[in-house]
C-alpha cells in the first residue's frame, strides 16, 4: 500500500466518527492524501472501504457515529490491477465498466491492487486523466536562457500553458514587454506571440501550478574545471519546496555522470518530503541543441531520455512526444547524463585535433583548411573539421572537464579531453603572436596601431549573440594588454553586451577597416562572407593585415589590393 495511503487507514473496530475525522484531514496531509474515502484494514490486509456517501447515508439512517465503521463499509469493492502508466490504469478501469455493465459517474475513486489483491493506490478518474493527458498539463521551465526560453516557447507552439521562472528580474521584465534577451532566429515573433498568454512570466515559483518541472539553469565551471553546482542546486531545492504526488521532474542541466541520483533526487526527496520513482518522477533529458537553430532542432533532433524507474521514462517521453520526432530511451539516468558529455567532448577532441594541424602546417607556410579539404574530398571515413581561432561556447569549453570530472570519480584520468583543451585554448595566442608578428616585422608602433576584431560572438553561423566563453572575447583581452586602439563588432550581439568589452564598438564593418592596420574577421557570420572584402580591404592602412581564420574569403579576392597581407589557417 503507498505512504500516502496511511492517514486515511482505520482498523475495522474504529468508530464512524475517527473515520470521519481523517477524511476530513486528509488533504492538509504531506503528502495530500486522497479525499472523501477512508480505507479498512487489519494488521497490514485490505478489508474494504467507506465513502463520506457512505457516512452520509448512515447519519440520514440514524446510525450511532461511535458504532465500527466496519459497520458500513463495502467489504468487496471495485478494483483493478496497478500499472505505473496512467494510461494503462484508466483503460483498465473503463474495461472493468464494460465488462461488468456499470456506468462511470458511480466512481469517484479507481482502487488498485497488485496481482495478489494487495491494495496499491487510490486515484480519481479525472487525476488518471488529467496525468495522461501532456496537453492539459502546465509545466514551469526553471532558467529562461538559451536552453530554456526555447524550449518555453516550443511548447506554446504546441499549446502548452507554461510557466517560465527565471530569477533574473530584468530578464522577466523584458520577456514581459515582448523582447528577447538574446538572439535567436525566430524568437521575437514566438515572445510577442506567446508572452503574458501561454508563457506566464515569473521570478519565483511561489506555489505550485505546475504538474512538470523542466529545469533549464547553468551549469558553469570554475578556472580548474570544477562545476559550478549553486544555480541547480538552488533551482531543485525551489521545485522542492512546492512538489506534489505525481508530479515530474526533468533535469535538462548539463551535469557530471551521477548529479541525478546523487544530489538532485536526495535534494528533491529532502525538502519535499516525498520520495522519488514512487511520489513522483524524475528524468534526466540533456539538452542537444546548437545556438542559432534551437528551435528547429528542438523538433528534429532525437530527444535521450532516462528516467528513475519505468514510470518516469514513460512520463517523459509522452512530454518530449508533443513536439519531437524521436525518442531514445536509455536504461537509466547516468546514460543519459553521458550522452550530453560525449556529443560535447567530441566534437571538442576532434576541433582539437583540427587545430593542432593548423598549428603544424603553419611552419611550412601551408593553409591547414586548403590541405584538410583536399583530405577530406570524397574520403567519407574520416572527415575532419576545420580549424578555428580556438573553440568557445558555453558547452563546448566546459563539458569535456565535467567528463573528465565523472570519470576521475570512478579512478580513471581521462587525458585526450584535457590535451584536446590545452590545444583550443593556445589558438588565443596563437592568433595573437600571428598580429604582434606582423606588426613587428613592419616597424608599427604599437601605441598607435589600430585593430578591427570582427565577429564577437562564441560563433557566427548559425547566428547568436551569446558572448559567454567567446574565444574572440579572449584574444581581445591578449591584444588589449599591448595595443591600445581597438575596435570591435558583431552583426547581432546587443550593444550593451559588446559596450561591457570595454572596447570602441562601431556600427559596421566599413566603419571598422577604414583606416584599421590590422583586421581580425574573428567569427563566420553568414554576412562577413557576403561583403564586398575588395572594397573594404581597400580602405585599411597600408602595409596591413587581414586574418581570415574561418575561410570566409579567397585570397585572390584581394588582388589589386595594394599592401594587404592576407593569412588563413
Amino acid at each position: 500500500m503507498h505512504k500516502r495511503l496511511a492517514a486515511i487507514t482505520v482498523s475495522p473496530k474504529e468508530s464512524i466518527h475517527k473515520a470521519m475525522e481523517k477524511i476530513d484531514a486528509a488533504p492538509r496531509q504531506n503528502p495530500p492524501a486522497p479525499t472523501g474515502i477512508i480505507l479498512v484494514t487489519q494488521k497490514g490486509k485490505f478489508l474494504g472501504i467507506a465513502t463520506d456517501g457512505d457516512i452520509r447515508n448512515a447519519i440520514l439512517e440514524g446510525k450511532d457515529l461511535q458504532e465500527p465503521i466496519e459497520s458500513i463499509m463495502i467489504k468487496r469493492p471495485l478494483t483493478v490491477l496497478h500499472a505505473e502508466s496512467a494510461d494503462t490504469i484508466l483503460a483498465r478501469f473503463h474495461d472493468v465498466l464494460r465488462e461488468r455493465d456499470l456506468p462511470e459517474s458511480r466512481f469517484h475513486h479507481i482502487l488498485t491492487v497488485d496481482e495478489v489483491g494487495n491494495l496499491v493506490d487510490i486515484f480519481s478518474p479525472f487525476e488518471l486523466w488529467r496525468r495522461s493527458e501532456v496537453k492539459i498539463k502546465t509545466v514551469s521551465v526553471i532558467g529562461l536562457g538559451y536552453v530554456g526560453l526555447t524550449l518555453a516557447l516550443t511548447l506554446n507552439e504546441f499549446g502548452i500553458r507554461v510557466i517560465g521562472v527565471d530569477i533574473n528580474e530584468k530578464v522577466i521584465k523584458k520577456l514581459k514587454g515582448g523582447v528577447p534577451h538574446f538572439y535567436e532566429k525566430g524568437l521575437d515573433q514566438l515572445i510577442k506571440k506567446h508572452a503574458n498568454k501561454n508563457l506566464i512570466l515569473s521570478s519565483s515559483l511561489s506555489e505550485n501550478q505546475s504538474d512538470i518541472f523542466v529545469i533549464c539553469v547553468g551549469t558553469p565551471v570554475s578556472d580548474k574545471g570544477k562545476v559550478m553546482s549553486a544555480y541547480l542546486t538552488d533551482a531543485v531545492r525551489e521545485v522542492g519546496k512546492v512538489l506534489k504526488p505525481h508530479d515530474l521532474v526533468i533535469l535538462r542541466s548539463t551535469v557530471p555522470i551521477g548529479t541525478c541520483r546523487g544530489t538532485v533526487i536526495p535534494l528533491l526527496e529532502k525538502v519535499s518530503g516525498l520520495k522519488a520513482g514512487e511520489t513522483f518522477m524524475v528524468s534526466f533529458a540533456p539538452e542537444r541543441t546548437v545556438e542559432g537553430k534551437a528551435l528547429e532542432e528542438l523538433r528534429t533532433l532525437p530527444q535521450i531520455i532516462g528516467g528513475v524507474n519505468r514510470q518516469s521514462l514513460d512520463e517523459t517521453s509522452k512530454f518530449f512526444r508533443v513536439f519531437a520526432h524521436t525518442i531514445v530511451a536509455v536504461d537509466n539516468l547516468e546514460e543519459a547524463e553521458a550522452v550530453k558529455l560525449l556529443n560535447n567532448t567530441f566534437r571538442d577532441v576532434s576541433f582539437g585535433f583540427a587545430n593542432e594541424v593548423a598549428w603544424s602546417l603553419h611552419g611550412y607556410g601551408l593553409n591547414a583548411r586548403k590541405v584538410i579539404r583536399a583530405a577530406n574530398e570524397g574520403y567519407g571515413r574520416n572527415p575532419i573539421p576545420a580549424p578555428s581561432p580556438g573553440v568557445g561556447g558555453m558547452c563546448l569549453v566546459k563539458d569535456p572537464y565535467l567528463f573528465v570530472a565523472s570519470a576521475k570519480e570512478k579512478g580513471y584520468h581521462p587525458r585526450l579531453p584535457i590535451i584536446a583543451r590545452d590545444i583550443n585554448v593556445s589558438m588565443i595566442k596563437f592568433i595573437a603572436d600571428q598580429v604582434d608578428a606582423f606588426l613587428k616585422k613592419h616597424k608599427k608602433n604599437p601605441a598607435k596601431a589600430r585593430l578591427f576584431l570582427a565577429g564577437m560572438a562564441f560563433k557566427g553561423s548559425p547566428e547568436t549573440s551569446d558572448l559567454r566563453y567567446s574565444t574572440s572575447v579572449e584574444i581581445l583581452e591578449q591584444l588589449r594588454k599591448r595595443y591600445k586602439q581597438i575596435a570591435i563588432f558583431d552583426p547581432v550581439a546587443s550593444e550593451e553586451d559588446l559596450g561591457a568589452l570595454n572596447a570602441n564598438v562601431v556600427r559596421s564593418l566599413k566603419e571598422g577597416f577604414k583606416d584599421s592596420d590590422c583586421v581580425l574577421m574573428l567569427n563566420n557570420h553568414p554576412s562577413f562572407r557576403e561583403a564586398d572584402i575588395f572594397a573594404l580591404a581597400s580602405t585599411m592602412k597600408a602595409p596591413g593585415f587581414l586574418f581570415d581564420p574561418w575561410g570566409s574569403y579567397r585570397e585572390e579576392q584581394l588582388t589589386g589590393v595594394e599592401g594587404i597581407h592576407y593569412a588563413g589557417l
